[in-house]
């Protein structure tokens, strides 16, 4: 589980980082919010080749190897994004490589955590880890920036963390080749192989929990990504505090998964999702409406623990719900089609900011929870598994 943890971590480095750059990214190459959205494009068609591959991966090469290679890859992205700030399609080349990497290593995880007692409580802990890193990396990334210091030097830090994830995976999976299954869960070889994924893209859950993910996914990034553009140009803050709003969003975030799940489990995870979802409207709506900085600051960071469990929410229902069987390629279908959010929608955000301006941010993200909560309607109940 440290590994994960790690490897978590660092995931939430990288992607909590996005936001703060922006606005030097835009400067160094002289581009507009549109074509520096093509950075989340590039994530996209990662997480897209993960959601096709990594369960296959994971049973042609073993779980831990598939584990180690995603982060062998995830180094080399993170290489090209440190050692240039000339050609902004390589930066995008190297998005792509870490989303296909970062999508992998997240299915993975997820369905080896969805194997463990106490799913819920272990889950929201490793991605409360996940909403740490992305707290610190802003913070770092505004710091570095605001020095004269060139951008791409920010992804050092991602080469530096990657060797210590590589050997701490390396000790933890690299014997691991197959996750436990109960024996009605077994089929014959042949399903296995090829009849795995198709049973995974027949199953109502998988692809009803992926949706809820690419939603929820979506709106934690479009905020995350956008709010530091949105408080300098709108709210017209300081970079400094434009950044410690992004910080504190994720720090909500973070909290939110370590302290919130005794009481999901005490409401129960299904209503739970529905109260929270209504909590982030009504903040969301604050923060749109009220021309304050400080309100703008506050609800945001709310909403951040609002919204902070709905993952570990959509895991632990997918583990009751999903056959263990198929939980290598179900979990990284829908970690995949979820993550996969994180680059739509903040790219849909940055096409309607360049032609309406980035105040969109903020009625787009009250749009995206209230889908969250339609689809949230739609999955099934989960009962206790029968082993």
């Amino acid at each position: 589980m440290a590994s994960a943890f790690l490897l978590l971590f660092l995931a939430g480095w990288n992607g909590g980082s996005t936001g703060a750059l922006i606005p030097y990214i835009e400067r160094n190459y002289n581009i507009s919010y549109a074509k520096v959205s093509l950075l989340f494009v590039s994530t996209f068609l990662g997480y897209v080749v993960a959601a096709v591959g990594a369960g296959t991966l994971a049973r042609r090469v073993g779980f831990g190897h598939a584990m180690l290679i995603s982060i062998l890859v995830e180094l080399a992205g993170n290489i090209i994004n440190s050692s240039q700030q000339v050609n902004f399609g390589l930066m995008c080349f190297g998005f792509f490589v870490v989303g296909m990497a970062f999508a992998t290593q997240f299915g993975l995880c997820n369905a080896y955590f969805a194997l463990l007692p106490k799913t819920l409580m272990w889950t929201c802990i490793l991605h409360g880890i996940y909403g740490l890193g992305s707290f610190a990396s802003p913070l770092v990334a505004t710091a570095v920036v605001s020095r004269g210091v060139p951008y791409h030097f920010f992804y050092t830090t991602n080469v530096g963390l990657n060797i210590p994830v590589f050997a701490l995976a390396w000790f933890a999976f690299r014997d691991l080749h197959t996750l436990s299954q109960h024996s009605s869960d077994r089929g014959p070889a042949e399903s296995q192989t090829v009849n795995v994924f198709r049973a995974t893209l027949s199953n109502r859950a998988v692809w009803t929990l992926a949706i809820f993910l690419m939603l929820y996914v979506g709106a934690e990034e479009s905020l995350g990504g956008w709010i530091v553009s949105y408080i300098l140009e709108v709210r017209k803050g300081s970079p400094e505090g434009a950044s410690w709003v992004a910080s504190c969003f994720y720090l909500g975030i973070a909290l939110g998964r370590i302290f919130l799940p005794p009481l999901n489990m005490l409401m129960g995870e299904r209503l739970a999702v529905l109260v929270y979802l209504l909590v982030a409207i009504a903040l969301e709506c604050v923060a749109w409406v009220v021309p304050v900085l400080a309100s703008t600051a506050v609800c945001t960071a709310l909403v951040g623990v609002a919204i902070s469990t709905f993952y570990a929410a959509a895991i632990t229902a997918g583990g009751k719900l999903v056959p263990r069987a198929l939980h290598a390629d179900a979990f990284a279908l829908m970690s995949s089609v979820g993550q996969s959010g994180s680059a739509f929608w903040p790219l849909v955000v940055g096409i309607m900011s360049t032609k309406k301006g980035i105040w969109v941010v903020e009625p787009t993200v009250v749009a995206l929870l209230g889908a969250q909560g339609i689809c949230w309607l739609m999955v099934p109940k989960a009962g206790r598994r029968i082993e």
